[in-house]
Order: structure tokens, then C-alpha cells, then sequence
């Protein structure tokens, strides 16, 4: 099984000048968890929703509505993203992915090929592989 098997190809993505707000509607409104973010069609980082919990100023711990805003509107993607992030190719086997995934704790990898991102594959895509085979082992 191939990681072109599963992936989900053309993710959406944003760029690294693209502000926390844009990306936590983006998360929101779509249901995803990951976001490549790219430049000239190259993966150059990625934002998960835990990173923009993580990133976010908390209004319990003292931060005012208008500190909040500002925060959500002025701080780009490049200030929170994860840098250069571990990619797989299309062809590589699905166990590839799935060593990664446990290995790293990571939820998705983007998925590259000739250098531009292509697709994302993540730990719900690789169950999903999981899921067939398991079916497939039942039906003989």
C-alpha cells in the first residue's frame, strides 16, 4: 500500500504571512486539524489546531478582548508554524507514514513530490488503510 493510496490530495493551505485569525476560521470552518503552509507551491511549514490553542492569549489568565484581537489579527502564520516539517513522498509504503506518525507523535505529514506539496496524509487516512486490510484479512 502506497501513501498515494490514502492521501488526501490538494490539502488547503495558507502562507506564512497569513494572520492566526485567517488560520482558526480556516481550521474551523473546513473541520481539518493540520495546514500546510507553502510558498510558490513548496512546503515551508505547518499549523496544527493545537499549535494555534497553544499560540492563542488566554483572556482567563489576564489578557483583554483588545490584546486578544490584536494578537489575532497582527500575528502571522511564520511566528507560530512549525518550520520545515517532515514530509513523505507519494510513493513511499503507507508503514512509512505510520512509523513517522508513532514515532513523532504527529497527527498528518504533507505530502511532496518533485519538491511541491502535493497532498496530506493523516493518522484517520492511515486507518483508514488499516481499516481495509483488516476487512480484507476478515473476508478470507
Amino acid at each position: 500500500m502506497r501513501v498515494k493510496d490514502w492521501m488526501t490530495p490538494n490539502p488547503l493551505t495558507l502562507t506564512e504571512q497569513d494572520k492566526v485569525k485567517t488560520a482558526v476560521v480556516h481550521v474551523l470552518r473546513n473541520r481539518i486539524r493540520h495546514v500546510p503552509i507553502v510558498r510558490d507551491g513548496k512546503i515551508v511549514g505547518i499549523v496544527t489546531d493545537r499549535d494555534l490553542k497553544r499560540a492563542l492569549p488566554s483572556v482567563v489568565a489576564g489578557t483583554t478582548p483588545d490584546e486578544y484581537q490584536s494578537f489575532m489579527d497582527n500575528t502571522t502564520l511564520n511566528e507560530i508554524m512549525t518550520q520545515d516539517p517532515i514530509v513523505i513522498s507519494p510513493d513511499a509504503d503507507i508503514l512509512e507514514a505510520v512509523r513517522i506518525f508513532v514515532e513523532h507523535k504527529f497527527g498528518a505529514l504533507p505530502v511532496v513530490e518533485n519538491g511541491q506539496l502535493v497532498a496530506i496524509i493523516s493518522q484517520t487516512d492511515a486507518l483508514r488503510a488499516f481499516l481495509k486490510v483488516l476487512e480484507d484479512l476478515g473476508d478470507k
